[in-house]
C-alpha cells in the first residue's frame, strides 16, 4: 500500500549514504554487503534463486517473528532465520525441478477451475474476472505470470500427493500404536512441594550480601528508552473524508463494468489427449464418444469412462460456470455458440479433442447505482483516505528528515499530536504498538538510541506509519542491595527449600524400598502420598513431570513396582511408583475414533515420507549458497 512512500525513499537514502548507512539497512531489510557481492541467493543444479525473492521472503519472516514474540532479533536469530529461509527456498527449487523431470503437467481446464474456486477472486460465491484482474494488478502481477506460478504449485502438489497417497499403515502398525498410546499404568506418588519446606528457613544479611556480590549481573535494571513520536494512521484520515453523491455517481460511471456480471455458461466436456503420432486415433476416439452420447448414453458416464482430464472426469466432465476469456479460443467459441442441452465436437485445442455439452445459461446483469451506493461510498472513502495518507506520510517522513533531531515542530506543522512513551524495553510495548518489532529495531539501533536523531519513516502496517526519536537512553545499571534484598532473600529461601525437598524425597524413596508404609513415610517428611490409580498418557490430573516419567519407565514383570524421583517444575520433588502395566486394546476403541486415529497416523507417515523425499532430493542436488547470504557483511 505504501508504494508511493517507498518510491520517495531516495531523498532519505541520499542522506543515509552520507552519514546513516546502517540505519537504512536495518529498517528496510537491505543487506549492503550481500547485494554488492553476490548476484543470486542460491544456485540449485545450475538454476538461480534470485536475491530479490530471498530478501522479500526473509523480510516477511523477520516481521512475523518480531510481531509474534515482541523481541529484537539477535545476530544468532538473524543467522538462523536466513539459513531457514534459504534452505526452504532450495527445497522448493529441487521439488520443482523434480516435477519438470517427471513431466508432471496441469491442464488449462484444471488450472482455470483451481483459480476460479479461490474465494479471493469470488463475489457472492462466484468467480469475478474483474476482481481477479484487479487483485493481480494491485500486487503488481500479470495474469500470465500468476497463472504460471499457480500451475507450478499445482504440479508440485501433484507430486506431493502422489508420494502421500503411496504411504500406508499396516494393521499391525496401527495395533501396536493403540497398544502403546492407550497403555494404562497404575501410578502412585509422593509429592514434596517447595512451600512445605520454606517455613523456618532463616537467611542472614551476610548470606544475602555474599550472594549479591557474586551475582550482581542478575540484578541489573532492564535497558529501556524514553521516546517521543508522531504517528499517522489511515483510519484517522478516513473518518474525515467527505462523500458526495456527485463523486459517487462519477465513480460508478467510470467503473461501471465492475457492476456488470458477464454472461456465463455451465458446461461439461470429454477430453481425448493428442500425443505425437496419434492425431487420427484421438479424433476417432472422440467421435466414438460422441456417437455413444448421441445414441443415448449419459454424458457424465461416458466422460468418467473415456475422458483424459483427470481433474473433471470423476465429476462427469463438469467444468462449472465459464465466462468469456477463461478457456482456449476454439473451445470457448464453440461453447458460446451453443444452446442449453447441445452437444458438439470433436473440437480441437492444444490438449486434444473435446466433446462439449452446454448445460445451463446464466445471463449477465448490471447493478444500479442505488444498489451499490453504499459499497461505492466505502470504497471512495478508503481511496481518498489512502491518497491523502500517502501524501501525508511522505510529508511526515520529509519533515522529520529535515528537522533532524526534534519532532515538536513536525507534529505541529502536520497538526498531529506529539506522543511520548516512557520505559520502552527491547520486548516492545504491545499496548502502544501491537507490532512492536520495527519500533524496537529503530529505537535501539546504534544510529538512533544515543544520538537524538529522528528515525526514518517506520512502517508498522500498510495503514500505520511512525517517526520517533529517543529522548532518554536508560542503560542497565546494577540495582542497590537494598532494592533487591527481599528478592534475594526469597531466592535463597527457595534454593534451601529445594535442597530440603530433595533430601526428603531421597529419604522417602529409601524407606519405601525397605518396606515402609508410603503414606506414613511421606507425612513424616512433610510430603503427601497420592494413592495409586490407573492413568493413561492423556491424563491431566497428574503433574506433567510425574506422568512423563511414569510412561518412560520400561515395562516390568507382573507384581513388580518401579520407583523414581523427579524434580517438579513448580519447585519441590516427587517420588512415583509404577505397577500393573496394561497394553491398550484396539477392540475397545470405538470405530469412529479408530478411523480418526488411523487417519492421523497416515497423515503423520505421509508427512514423514514427504520430508524424507525432499531431503533426499536436497542431498543429491548441487547447491551453492554464497557466504554473504548466510553471513551478510554490513
Amino acid at each position: 500500500m505504501l508504494q508511493r512512500i517507498h518510491d520517495s525513499v531516495g531523498k532519505w537514502m541520499a542522506g543515509i549514504v552520507l552519514g546513516l548507512i546502517s540505519v537504512g539497512f536495518i529498517f528496510w531489510g537491505v543487506d549492503f554487503g550481500l547485494n554488492g557481492a553476490a548476484s543470486f541467493a542460491a544456485k540449485v543444479n545450475g538454476e538461480n534463486i534470485p536475491l530479490t525473492d530471498f530478501e522479500r521472503e526473509l523480510q516477511i519472516r523477520q516481521s512475523q517473528y518480531q510481531q509474534q514474540f515482541q523481541v529484537e532479533l539477535t545476530e544468532d536469530m538473524r543467522r538462523q532465520l536466513r539459513r531457514s529461509v534459504i534452505e526452504s527456498m532450495v527445497n522448493d527449487a529441487v521439488l520443482k525441478q523434480r516435477v519438470t523431470e517427471q513431466r508432471y503437467r496441469v491442464s488449462d481446464e484444471r488450472l482455470a477451475d483451481y483459480i476460479r474456486s479461490a474465494p479471493a477472486f469470488q463475489v457472492d460465491g462466484q468467480f469475478s474476472l474483474d476482481v481477479y484482474r484487479g487483485l493481480l494488478q494491485n500486487q503488481g502481477l500479470t495474469p500470465a505470470g500468476f497463472e504460471q506460478s499457480q500451475r507450478e504449485n499445482l504440479e508440485v502438489l501433484d507430486l506431493q500427493a502422489g508420494i502421500a497417497d503411496s504411504t500406508f499403515l499396516t494393521p499391525a502398525e496401527f495395533r501396536r500404536y493403540i497398544e502403546i498410546y492407550n497403555e494404562r499404568r497404575d501410578v502412585g506418588f509422593a509429592e514434596f512441594p517447595l512451600a512445605a519446606f520454606t517455613e523456618g528457613i532463616a537467611i542472614d544479611d551476610a548470606a544475602i550480601a555474599a550472594h549479591y556480590d557474586s551475582n550482581q549481573a542478575a540484578y541489573q535494571t532492564p535497558e529501556t528508552v524514553d521516546v517521543e513520536y508522531v504517528e499517522l494512521q489511515l483510519a484517522d484520515i478516513a473518518n474525515t473524508i467527505e462523500v458526495t453523491d456527485q463523486a459517487l455517481r462519477q465513480m460508478y460511471e467510470q467503473e461501471r463494468e465492475r457492476f456488470q456480471t458477464a454472461e456465463e455458461r455451465r458446461a461439461r466436456h470429454i477430453l481425448i489427449n493428442v500425443t505425437d503420432g496419434n492425431e487420427d486415433a484421438a479424433r476417432e476416439k472422440a467421435e466414438a464418444a460422441l456417437a455413444r452420447i448421441n445414441n443415448g448414453e449419459d454424458f457424465a458416464a461416458v466422460a468418467n469412462d473415456v475422458s483424459d482430464d483427470a481433474g473433471t472426469k470423476a465429476q462427469g466432465g463438469d467444468l462449472g460456470w465459464i465466462a468469456r476469456g477463461m478457456l482456449p479460443g476454439a473451445f470457448e467459441d464453440t461453447l458460446f455458440g451453443m444452446q442449453a442441452g447441445d452437444v458438439r465436437g470433436p473440437v480441437r485445442s492444444d490438449f486434444g479433442y473435446h466433446i462439449i455439452r452446454m448445460d445451463e445459461l446464466r445471463a449477465g446483469h448490471e447493478q444500479s447505482f442505488e444498489e451499490v451506493r453504499d459499497e461505492l461510498a466505502g470504497e471512495y472513502r478508503t481511496r481518498e483516505a489512502e491518497r491523502e495518507f500517502y501524501d501525508r506520510a511522505n510529508e511526515l517522513g520529509d519533515r522529520a528528515f529535515d528537522a533532524y533531531n526534534e519532532l515538536a515542530n513536525v507534529a505541529e506543522g502536520l497538526q498531529l499530536p506529539l506522543k511520548t512513551l516512557m520505559g520502552l524495553s527491547r520486548a516492545g510495548d504491545p499496548v502502544a504498538f501491537p507490532n512492536s518489532g520495527p519500533i524496537v529495531q529503530a529505537a535501539f539501533s546504534d544510529e538512533i538510541v544515543d544520538s537524538g536523531r529522528n528515525s526514518q519513516l517506520i512502517e508498522l502496517a500498510d495503514d500505520h506509519v511512525v517517526v520517533l526519536r529517543v529522548t532518554m537512553h536508560n542503560v542497565p545499571t546494577t540495582q542497590p542491595l537494598e532494592a533487591v534484598r527481599d528478592q534475594i532473600r526469597q531466592e535463597l529461601v527457595d534454593a534451601r527449600a529445594q535442597e530440603l525437598a530433595e533430601e526428603a524425597a531421597t529419604a522417602f524413596l529409601s524407606e519405601v524400598e525397605q518396606g515402609a508404609d508410603p503414606a506414613s513415610a511421606a507425612a513424616s517428611r512433610r510430603g503427601v502420598w497420592h494413592e495409586p490409580r490407573t492413568v493413561q498418557r492423556t491424563d491431566v490430573d497428574l503433574p506433567s513431570e510425574v506422568l512423563a516419567a511414569a510412561f518412560a519407565m520400561p515395562k516390568l514383570g507382573a507384581g513388580m513396582v518401579q520407583r523414581e524421583r523427579v524434580a517438579l517444575a513448580t519447585g519441590g520433588y516427587a517420588v512415583l511408583a509404577v505397577s500393573n502395566v496394561q497394553r491398550g486394546d484396539a477392540s475397545t476403541v470405538p470405530q469412529a475414533e479408530r478411523d480418526q486415529r488411523q487417519q492421523q497416523l497416515a497423515d503423520q507417515a505421509a508427512l514423514a515420507e514427504l520430508t524424507s523425499y525432499a531431503g533426499t532430493l536436497r542431498e543429491r542436488a548441487t547447491v551453492r549458497i554464497p557466504d554473504e547470504v548466510l553471513e551478510p557483511r554490513y
